[in-house]
């Protein structure tokens, strides 16, 4: 548990008052960071209360976006958990992304493949549906060094073939492999539709 100098409880009035009002945005993305970031640090309220000197009552109404802490106290909290105000108080910037099956791109009679995602940060993944016919393929892929791949039978059946060893999957079943290595997958006699992962290290 980090440990930070102990300095007098700060009263929850005086706390309380903003040195600027907080807009409600921030206030709710304060409470939501605060209470995420003290939770995976394994502190108690009552723990971080005695590290930071600012009183537990005033915590727990700044978790429950109800006080606008001061600035001083912002960046006592922010010390003892490791990070930094502006850290504390920045709000999503990824909403909600939507992708409906009826808008994808899969023509009658063909094998088609969508790239649904693509999360860049640290180490990029992808997520792919597709969907295979009868008696197809796709194609003999390989994502570089350090790839991991990872796949769900949605419906239908699938064979996996990584590096020419092949893997019999039925609907509900899922894989992991490394992806790297040379793949592919076919279907027999019904078609069949997929969800892939894949994982890129860190560059």
């Amino acid at each position: 548990m980090p440990t930070v100098p102990t300095t007098p409880a700060v009263p929850a009035e005086a706390a309380g008052a903003p040195a600027a009002a907080a807009s409600d945005g921030a206030r709710d993305a304060l409470s939501v960071n605060l209470n995420r970031r003290r939770l995976a640090g394994g502190w108690s309220l009552r723990e971080l209360s005695a590290a930071t000197g600012v009183s537990k009552g005033l915590l727990s109404q700044i978790e429950r976006a109800e006080a606008n802490p001061t600035l001083d106290v912002l960046h006592r909290i922010a010390a003892a958990l490791g990070t930094d105000p502006a850290d504390l108080l920045r709000r999503s910037l990824l909403p909600p992304h939507i992708v409906r099956a009826g808008e994808l791109d899969e023509p009658d009679g063909e094998t088609s493949v969508n790239l649904l995602f693509a999360a860049p940060g640290h180490g990029r993944t992808e997520i792919y549906r597709s969907r295979l016919h009868p008696h197809s393929q796709s194609q003999l892929s390989s994502h570089g060094a350090g790839s991991v791949e990872y796949v769900m039978v949605v419906s239908g059946r699938v064979d996996l073939i990584v590096d020419d060893v092949r893997h019999h999957l039925e609907a509900g079943d899922s894989a992991r492999f490394d992806a790297r290595v040379g793949h592919f997958y076919a279907t027999q006699d019904v078609p069949a539709v997929t969800y892939s992962i894949v994982g890129h290290p860190l560059s």
